[in-house]
């Protein structure tokens, strides 16, 4: 299987994504405003909160996370605040 690979271009100018950082990034601009949280992709994304770090330590990204309260906590839900526009998707 191949990987999937993704150029975008960011606040900090064009970057390149692969796999599942990728498929992340490809979540959180479908989404927009709306965002995501890690249940509503949790059929491929297990560490959503890992793909978030990359994308806004590695790419520069603003991606807010908006705490959601619940029955015995909260859990994250990730809004992507950077204007990003995407590129090729290969792969």
């Amino acid at each position: 299987m191949k990987r999937r690979i993704l150029t975008a271009t960011g606040p900090g100018g064009a970057f390149t994504v692969k796999g599942q950082v990728a498929k992340a990034l490809s979540a959180l601009l479908s989404a927009g405003e709306r965002g995501v949280t890690a249940l509503e992709v949790n059929s491929w994304a297990y560490r959503l909160g890992a793909y978030v770090h990359t994308l806004r330590h590695d790419c520069g990204l603003s991606i807010e996370t908006v705490r959601e309260p619940h029955d015995g906590g909260w859990h994250a839900r990730y809004v992507l605040r950077s204007p990003v526009t995407m590129g090729e998707a290969l792969a």
